[in-house]
Protein backbone atom coordinates (compact mmCIF):
# COMPACT_ATOMS: atom_id res chain seq x y z
CA UNK A 1 0.00 0.00 0.00
CA UNK A 2 3.30 2.13 0.75
CA UNK A 3 4.68 1.42 -2.49
CA UNK A 4 1.74 2.54 -4.47
CA UNK A 5 1.07 5.75 -2.63
CA UNK A 6 4.46 6.62 -3.44
CA UNK A 7 3.86 5.64 -6.52
CA UNK A 8 1.13 7.84 -7.18
CA UNK A 9 2.41 10.92 -5.50
CA UNK A 10 5.03 10.58 -7.55
CA UNK A 11 3.17 10.75 -10.91
CA UNK A 12 1.09 13.47 -9.49
CA UNK A 13 4.55 15.22 -8.81
CA UNK A 14 5.83 14.29 -12.65
CA UNK A 15 2.54 15.49 -13.70
CA UNK A 16 2.49 18.81 -12.02
CA UNK A 17 5.95 19.75 -12.98
CA UNK A 18 4.80 18.86 -16.62
CA UNK A 19 2.11 21.39 -16.50
CA UNK A 20 4.00 23.94 -14.96
CA UNK A 21 6.56 23.61 -18.04
CA UNK A 22 3.93 23.99 -20.31
CA UNK A 23 2.40 27.12 -18.79
CA UNK A 24 6.39 28.09 -19.12
CA UNK A 25 6.56 27.26 -22.47
CA UNK A 26 3.17 27.94 -24.18
CA UNK A 27 5.18 27.09 -28.05
CA UNK A 28 6.84 24.31 -26.89
CA UNK A 29 6.97 21.62 -29.58
CA UNK A 30 6.03 23.89 -32.36
CA UNK A 31 8.67 24.72 -35.35
CA UNK A 32 8.25 28.43 -36.61
CA UNK A 33 9.69 29.65 -40.01
CA UNK A 34 11.04 33.60 -39.41
CA UNK A 35 11.11 35.72 -42.30
CA UNK A 36 13.82 38.43 -42.19
CA UNK A 37 15.69 40.59 -44.72
CA UNK A 38 19.35 40.14 -43.80
CA UNK A 39 20.69 43.49 -44.98
CA UNK A 40 19.76 45.72 -42.10
CA UNK A 41 22.85 47.12 -40.41
CA UNK A 42 22.88 46.15 -36.24
CA UNK A 43 19.38 44.57 -36.60
CA UNK A 44 20.14 41.86 -38.95
CA UNK A 45 23.15 40.81 -41.11
CA UNK A 46 25.54 38.07 -41.21
CA UNK A 47 29.13 37.99 -40.25
CA UNK A 48 31.76 36.65 -42.50
CA UNK A 49 31.15 33.14 -40.96
CA UNK A 50 27.68 33.47 -42.41
CA UNK A 51 26.27 33.77 -39.23
CA UNK A 52 23.09 35.91 -38.33
CA UNK A 53 23.78 38.62 -36.03
CA UNK A 54 22.13 41.88 -34.66
CA UNK A 55 19.09 43.11 -32.46
CA UNK A 56 16.52 41.07 -34.13
CA UNK A 57 18.47 38.01 -34.28
CA UNK A 58 19.25 38.41 -30.44
CA UNK A 59 15.05 38.92 -30.11
CA UNK A 60 14.51 36.05 -31.46
CA UNK A 61 16.81 33.84 -30.22
CA UNK A 62 15.63 35.18 -26.52
CA UNK A 63 11.88 34.45 -27.29
CA UNK A 64 12.37 31.03 -28.46
CA UNK A 65 14.47 30.69 -24.93
CA UNK A 66 11.43 31.87 -23.15
CA UNK A 67 8.34 30.21 -25.31
CA UNK A 68 10.04 26.96 -26.21
CA UNK A 69 9.51 26.88 -29.90
CA UNK A 70 12.38 26.32 -32.84
CA UNK A 71 12.67 28.03 -35.43
CA UNK A 72 14.23 28.17 -38.71
CA UNK A 73 15.21 31.89 -40.45
CA UNK A 74 14.22 32.16 -44.10
CA UNK A 75 16.07 34.98 -45.84
CA UNK A 76 14.55 37.45 -48.44
CA UNK A 77 13.96 40.62 -50.16
CA UNK A 78 12.64 42.81 -47.78
CA UNK A 79 9.59 43.73 -50.30
CA UNK A 80 8.41 40.08 -50.06
CA UNK A 81 8.03 39.89 -46.36
CA UNK A 82 4.75 40.62 -46.28
CA UNK A 83 3.59 38.93 -49.14
CA UNK A 84 5.00 35.66 -47.95
CA UNK A 85 3.08 36.43 -44.57
CA UNK A 86 0.03 36.44 -46.55
CA UNK A 87 0.53 33.31 -47.93
CA UNK A 88 1.45 31.25 -44.78
CA UNK A 89 5.18 30.66 -46.19
CA UNK A 90 6.45 32.02 -43.38
CA UNK A 91 4.88 32.30 -39.34
CA UNK A 92 6.11 35.84 -38.65
CA UNK A 93 8.59 38.30 -39.70
CA UNK A 94 11.28 40.67 -37.32
CA UNK A 95 13.30 42.44 -39.73
CA UNK A 96 13.41 46.46 -38.89
CA UNK A 97 9.55 46.13 -39.90
CA UNK A 98 7.43 48.99 -39.29
CA UNK A 99 3.69 49.55 -38.89
CA UNK A 100 1.90 51.11 -41.44
CA UNK A 101 -2.06 51.32 -41.34
CA UNK A 102 -1.99 49.56 -44.98
CA UNK A 103 0.63 46.70 -43.77
CA UNK A 104 -2.02 46.37 -41.04
CA UNK A 105 -5.16 45.53 -43.17
CA UNK A 106 -3.63 42.27 -43.88
CA UNK A 107 -0.94 41.14 -41.21
CA UNK A 108 -1.01 41.97 -37.21
CA UNK A 109 1.24 43.32 -35.71
CA UNK A 110 3.27 43.18 -32.39
CA UNK A 111 3.69 46.07 -29.39
CA UNK A 112 6.73 48.34 -30.88
CA UNK A 113 9.84 47.14 -29.82
CA UNK A 114 12.27 49.62 -30.94
CA UNK A 115 12.04 53.14 -31.42
CA UNK A 116 15.25 54.80 -33.28
CA UNK A 117 15.85 58.01 -35.16
CA UNK A 118 16.26 57.91 -39.25
CA UNK A 119 19.55 59.36 -40.49
CA UNK A 120 20.96 60.41 -43.74
CA UNK A 121 24.20 59.79 -45.46
CA UNK A 122 25.66 61.89 -48.26
CA UNK A 123 28.75 63.21 -49.51
CA UNK A 124 31.61 64.91 -47.11
CA UNK A 125 31.57 68.01 -49.98
CA UNK A 126 27.94 67.68 -50.43
CA UNK A 127 25.63 71.13 -49.99
CA UNK A 128 22.80 68.49 -48.31
CA UNK A 129 22.96 69.47 -44.59
CA UNK A 130 19.28 69.22 -43.69
CA UNK A 131 15.79 67.24 -44.14
CA UNK A 132 14.78 70.66 -46.13
CA UNK A 133 17.61 70.35 -48.49
CA UNK A 134 16.28 66.94 -49.86
CA UNK A 135 13.94 68.29 -51.67
CA UNK A 136 13.82 67.90 -55.21
CA UNK A 137 17.11 65.80 -55.09
CA UNK A 138 17.34 62.43 -56.23
CA UNK A 139 17.88 60.08 -52.72
CA UNK A 140 17.75 56.63 -52.34
CA UNK A 141 16.59 53.94 -49.55
CA UNK A 142 15.75 50.25 -49.03
CA UNK A 143 13.35 49.06 -51.55
CA UNK A 144 10.13 48.18 -49.33
CA UNK A 145 10.64 50.35 -46.08
CA UNK A 146 8.38 53.20 -44.67
CA UNK A 147 11.28 55.20 -46.19
CA UNK A 148 10.25 55.36 -48.85
CA UNK A 149 6.99 56.69 -47.40
CA UNK A 150 8.22 59.46 -45.69
CA UNK A 151 10.95 60.53 -48.94
CA UNK A 152 7.65 60.62 -51.62
CA UNK A 153 6.28 63.11 -48.63
CA UNK A 154 9.57 65.50 -48.97
CA UNK A 155 9.15 65.41 -52.31
CA UNK A 156 12.48 63.99 -53.95
CA UNK A 157 13.67 61.92 -56.86
CA UNK A 158 13.04 58.69 -54.93
CA UNK A 159 15.07 55.56 -56.41
CA UNK A 160 15.10 52.31 -54.34
CA UNK A 161 18.11 49.40 -53.69
CA UNK A 162 18.48 46.00 -51.78
CA UNK A 163 19.58 46.86 -48.07
CA UNK A 164 21.76 49.83 -45.69
CA UNK A 165 24.85 48.36 -47.48
CA UNK A 166 23.39 49.15 -51.35
CA UNK A 167 22.53 52.39 -50.30
CA UNK A 168 26.11 53.74 -48.88
CA UNK A 169 27.03 52.11 -52.63
CA UNK A 170 24.61 54.31 -54.05
CA UNK A 171 25.92 57.41 -52.24
CA UNK A 172 29.16 56.89 -52.81
CA UNK A 173 29.02 56.27 -56.30
CA UNK A 174 25.89 58.83 -57.68
CA UNK A 175 24.97 55.79 -59.06
CA UNK A 176 21.81 56.74 -61.19
CA UNK A 177 22.18 60.44 -59.64
CA UNK A 178 21.72 59.67 -56.05
CA UNK A 179 23.15 62.22 -53.82
CA UNK A 180 21.53 60.98 -50.37
CA UNK A 181 20.91 58.04 -48.76
CA UNK A 182 18.10 57.81 -45.90
CA UNK A 183 18.41 54.67 -43.48
CA UNK A 184 18.41 54.48 -39.81
CA UNK A 185 20.31 56.87 -38.15
CA UNK A 186 23.09 54.16 -36.66
CA UNK A 187 23.34 52.68 -40.01
CA UNK A 188 23.44 55.83 -41.39
CA UNK A 189 26.51 56.46 -39.01
CA UNK A 190 27.82 52.86 -40.15
CA UNK A 191 28.51 54.11 -43.43
CA UNK A 192 29.88 57.42 -42.89
CA UNK A 193 32.78 55.52 -40.39
CA UNK A 194 33.23 52.63 -43.49
CA UNK A 195 33.60 55.19 -46.19
CA UNK A 196 37.27 56.85 -45.16
CA UNK A 197 36.02 60.08 -45.15
CA UNK A 198 33.34 59.79 -48.39
CA UNK A 199 30.87 60.41 -46.65
CA UNK A 200 29.00 62.29 -43.64
CA UNK A 201 25.68 61.77 -42.10
CA UNK A 202 22.92 63.62 -39.96
CA UNK A 203 19.35 63.43 -38.14
CA UNK A 204 16.63 63.95 -40.05
CA UNK A 205 13.93 65.80 -38.24
CA UNK A 206 10.61 66.84 -38.69
CA UNK A 207 7.34 64.54 -38.72
CA UNK A 208 7.83 60.94 -39.35
CA UNK A 209 11.69 60.94 -38.87
CA UNK A 210 11.54 58.02 -35.48
CA UNK A 211 11.34 54.65 -36.77
CA UNK A 212 9.27 52.36 -34.85
CA UNK A 213 9.61 48.46 -35.33
CA UNK A 214 7.36 45.66 -34.66
CA UNK A 215 7.27 41.95 -35.46
CA UNK A 216 4.67 40.99 -38.08
CA UNK A 217 2.62 37.92 -38.35
CA UNK A 218 -0.34 36.11 -39.73
CA UNK A 219 -3.46 37.83 -40.05
CA UNK A 220 -5.11 36.27 -36.92
CA UNK A 221 -2.24 33.72 -35.74
CA UNK A 222 -2.90 33.10 -31.97
CA UNK A 223 1.36 34.04 -32.28
CA UNK A 224 0.55 37.97 -31.47
CA UNK A 225 -0.35 38.01 -28.30
CA UNK A 226 1.96 35.05 -27.05
CA UNK A 227 4.96 37.05 -28.46
CA UNK A 228 3.44 40.38 -26.97
CA UNK A 229 3.42 39.14 -23.67
CA UNK A 230 6.48 37.67 -24.01
CA UNK A 231 8.00 41.70 -25.34
CA UNK A 232 5.96 42.97 -22.36
CA UNK A 233 8.51 40.62 -19.67
CA UNK A 234 12.05 41.78 -21.77
CA UNK A 235 10.73 45.52 -21.38
CA UNK A 236 9.60 44.90 -17.49
CA UNK A 237 13.43 43.53 -16.74
CA UNK A 238 15.37 45.18 -18.59
CA UNK A 239 16.75 42.53 -21.20
CA UNK A 240 15.35 44.71 -24.36
CA UNK A 241 17.17 48.07 -23.46
CA UNK A 242 20.39 46.08 -22.61
CA UNK A 243 20.44 44.79 -25.97
CA UNK A 244 19.10 48.20 -27.74
CA UNK A 245 21.90 49.93 -25.81
CA UNK A 246 24.34 47.26 -27.17
CA UNK A 247 23.44 47.37 -30.94
CA UNK A 248 22.41 50.81 -31.25
CA UNK A 249 24.52 53.29 -29.11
Amino acid sequence: MKKLLSLMLALAVVLCCGAAFAEELPLAGQSLRVGLSPTFMYFETQNEAGEYEGLDIDIINKLSEMLGFEYEIVPMDFSSLIGSLQTADLDFVISGLSYTEERAQVVDFSVTYCTTDVGCVTKTDSDINSTADLAGKVVCCSQGTTYEILLQDMGVDLRTFQGTAAVGTAVMNGQDGVVAGVTSINGAKKLANQSEGVLRYFMLEGEGTADEYNIAFQKGSELTEVFNTALQELFDNGWMAERIQYWLY
